[in-house]
């Protein structure tokens, strides 16, 4: 017993405790000082968390800012025969104004749009279009265009904003399509392509080449009262609707007061026509008159047709023809009564004269005789159709037009740059 705890006092005095030298105080003072490095470290996490927090949310208010400051939403057209677009944000504000062609240009003058709200500025631009004659009770027609997001609250809220009289037509419509390769072909607006697709719609028989030269006051009456369509589009450029009635009527022999089933509206054959249909005595009858002239250019009755030039039936049926003019004959100056706002030269065996002829040229392209310099007024027989040729140059463009001679019906029309 004694033996053993002899032996084991022994290997307890031989246990060596570690010693605390200068290392192992060294590790511990390592130990210590990461302690405070991390601590440190974290501060510096926290502060670089808060900058990029900070700096996170001045990226988002700096993207909605620009998002409803600098970014387009809306595409605004106005068309008359100036084509000018607004370009706008998400607050309505005009970003851009785009002048599409020279007479957009005029309209501009100084005016300094950007950043005006579009309600503003398509007023103003409306205001100009009146002041240099553009917008008249001759031609009257607006068309406005919306393309883009929520692009018919726009529409709306814009026909709610005109400040203009009783006495404009303004066609508003949304962009429902991309008309960008017509627009370019025709040298026209998509708002314009849009509103020729729907003439064409409303009449199939027409084609977009013969329409596209059209002004939007002529569209508007080929067109007629849409459900988007605000104001009748004027007729003070032609001879009404009153005066083309008298004077089928007088053609036909008969009176007002006899017709039944009485039919009047605009067309377009080379020249705004007005297509009267009416019936008398079972008969069918129908007309087609110049609108600018008061010249009768066909007419019907019963299938039996007539195109009329220089007073001549085209088909040469004397018989029918003395038929349908045996109660006429005396109707002259009852026809020249009724073209009181015409032209002297409104029968058919008669030239138009080189005057009218300008004047039909210069309503087709919206222009005043003050804006162009005319080259070539002539008159032609060719093909047996005698024509008067005209050219004349607005601004760096030529203009070339074939009128007939006798009814003012446009038979060709170009313009070059």
């Amino acid at each position: 017993m004694k033996k053993l705890k002899k032996q084991i006092k022994e290997t307890f005095l031989d246990i060596k405790l570690p010693e605390f030298d200068d290392q192992i105080l060294k590790k511990k003072g390592n130990a210590i000082y990461m302690e405070t490095e991390k601590r440190s470290k974290n501060k510096k996490f926290i502060w670089l968390g808060s900058v990029c927090t900070a700096v996170f949310c001045l990226l988002i208010l700096g993207s909605f800012y620009y998002n409803n400051h600098f970014v387009i939403q809306n595409v605004i057209g106005i068309d008359v025969n100036p084509s000018l677009e607004l370009k706008v944000n998400k607050q309505n504000e005009v970003r851009e104004v785009i002048a599409n062609n020279d007479d957009a240009k005029k309209v501009l003058q100084d005016m300094d749009l950007v950043g005006s709200d579009a309600n503003v500025a398509v007023n103003a631009l409306i205001g100009s279009m009146v002041q240099l004659g553009y917008l008249s009770d001759l031609s009257n027609s607006i068309l406005i265009s919306v393309d883009g997001k929520n692009s018919e609250a726009l529409r709306v809220e814009l026909l709610n904003n005109l400040n203009i009289g009783d006495n404009y037509s303004v066609v508003s419509q949304e962009i429902d399509d991309n008309y960008t390769d017509l627009a370019t072909k025709y040298n026209i607006s998509e708002g314009k392509v849009q509103l020729i697709n729907q003439v064409i719609a409303s009449n199939p028989l027409h084609t977009f080449d013969e329409l596209a030269g059209l002004s939007i006051n002529e569209l508007n009456l080929l067109l007629g009262n849409t459900d988007n369509t605000v104001g009748s589009a004027s007729e003070k450029a032609y001879i009404g609707r009153d005066n083309a009635k008298n004077i089928a009527f007088n053609h036909a022999g008969v009176s007002e007061a006899d017709v039944v089933k009485y039919k009047i509206e605009m067309d377009y054959d080379y020249v705004l026509v007005y297509e009267i249909e009416f019936y008398y005595n079972n008969i069918e009858y129908d007309y087609e008159i110049n609108a600018l002239t008061g010249d009768i250019i066909e007419y019907d009755r019963d299938g039996e047709h007539y195109i009329v030039n220089n007073n001549t039936s085209a088909n040469n049926n004397s018989t029918n023809n003395n038929t349908l003019n045996n109660n006429s004959s005396n109707n002259s100056s009852n026809n020249s009564t009724s073209n009181n706002n015409t032209s002297n030269n409104t029968t058919t065996n008669s030239y138009i004269g080189k005057e009218r002829a300008q004047e039909i040229v210069l309503n087709h392209a919206g222009l005043s005789s003050s804006d162009v310099r005319f080259e070539k007024v002539e008159l032609d027989v060719d093909d047996n159709r005698t024509t008067y040729e005209i050219e004349f140059n607005y601004g760096y463009y030529e203009y070339e037009y074939e009128i007939d001679a006798y009814t003012g019906a446009i038979l060709k029309s170009e313009v070059d740059d």
